[in-house]
């Protein structure tokens, strides 16, 4: 939206920026579906919950995916890391180029 609605890239590499940063949330989160040990909102962990209280165990056990947590949470994590290198990396080009135009 920032990019194409309000040409505005340089929110648009912040957005970038926290939508990695959001993956890297997830990723502790994937990777817990199988051993159900975090602490969840309602006070409990995933092993005392009702299944599907959890929700990425709920995601992956119904997609068949259950095995693979741990792969998903750590490609879910570099990918996170990716695109916040890449926003940051935009974020500075843009910065520089803006530098120098000031500078002209």
């Amino acid at each position: 939206m920032f990019l194409f609605k309000t040409r505005d890239a340089f929110a648009a590499a912040f957005a970038l920026w926290w939508f990695g940063e959001s993956f890297m949330d997830l990723a502790p989160d994937i990777n817990d579906a199988r051993s159900l040990t975090l602490p969840l909102l309602g006070g409990n962990t995933g092993r005392t919950s009702p299944y599907g209280f959890h929700d990425w165990e709920f995601i992956l056990k119904e997609s068949g995916l259950a095995n693979y947590d741990h792969v998903l949470a750590h490609t879910a994590d570099k990918l996170g890391m990716f695109l916040m290198i890449c926003a940051l990396v935009w974020g500075g080009y843009l910065l520089y180029k803006q530098y120098k135009y000031l500078r002209l």
